[in-house]
């Protein structure tokens, strides 16, 4: 998505530190307005600020999805370009009915993890 370009995130970056991802990253998209979509990165394990995706509301058969942990930042939310969004899925592991899926119809689960970042203390800016 860096090289892409027109991503944002709200991800902490300080003097020392940016705390956005980087390289090969799997995203969670919470929202898709206008040409711009919202997406939370997804972690393997759990760390400060993260939080678990339910199990039951997984979907897709994709690489162990439904079966491993997977935790989403509450304080990193990337805003990007559809065009960007798909150029950085080409490479999806799954067959579409087979691909990874959450809350799937489930708006108000999606609202929940996309409000976060309205509590962010950290404004989007340009990565």
């Amino acid at each position: 998505l860096r090289t892409l370009g027109g991503s944002e995130t709200n991800a902490q970056v300080t003097p020392t530190e940016d705390r956005a991802v980087t390289g090969t990253h799997d995203f969670l998209v919470v929202e898709v307005a206008g040409e711009r979509a919202v997406a939370v990165p997804l972690f393997p394990r759990s760390s400060p600020g993260s939080a678990p995706l339910e199990p039951e509301k997984r979907r897709g058969e994709a690489g162990g999805w439904r079966e491993e942990p997977v935790h989403y930042s509450r304080w990193q939310h990337w805003r990007i370009p559809l065009a960007a969004l798909v150029a950085a899925s080409a490479d999806d592991p799954g067959s579409p009915p087979d691909r990874r899926g959450y809350a799937v119809g489930d708006v108000d689960t999606l609202r929940g993890l996309l409000n976060w970042a309205s509590r962010n203390r950290c404004a989007f800016r340009a990565v």
